[in-house]
């Protein structure tokens, strides 16, 4: 078994409805319930703490249909955009110098 990293690494989400939709200027078909005051109405984002390694941890999203949707038919996609909060870029990871032979590495950062 390998060790929890400490602190548990945060993955922050996007929920975003109706994209397609949107592209094409139409106005989306739903709006989730709970959202933060700055998202807009068919976004919902958030935090998730990942406590350890295979264990499991849900965020639970509620949306309403507006109330004026005509177009039944077509499924409402919702996509999902993920990542790990403060995780380094590949180039800022990189050190301008080099390290010594026998030198500690620095802690290194969860990856997805």
């Amino acid at each position: 078994p390998h060790p929890s990293p400490s602190p548990p690494p945060v993955l922050e989400y996007v929920l975003d409805a109706d994209t397609e939709r949107r592209r094409l200027g139409l106005a989306p078909r739903i709006a989730f319930l709970a959202r933060r005051p700055w998202d807009p109405e068919h976004q919902l984002s958030g935090t998730v703490e990942l406590p350890g390694q295979r264990a499991r941890t849900c965020a639970t999203a509620t949306f309403q249909l507006q109330d004026s949707i005509r177009d039944k038919l077509r499924p409402i996609t919702v996509t999902l955009a993920y990542g790990i909060r403060g995780a380094r870029t590949a180039r800022q990871s990189r050190g301008t110098a080099r390290q010594s032979r026998g030198a500690a590495l620095p802690p290194l950062s969860p990856v997805l």
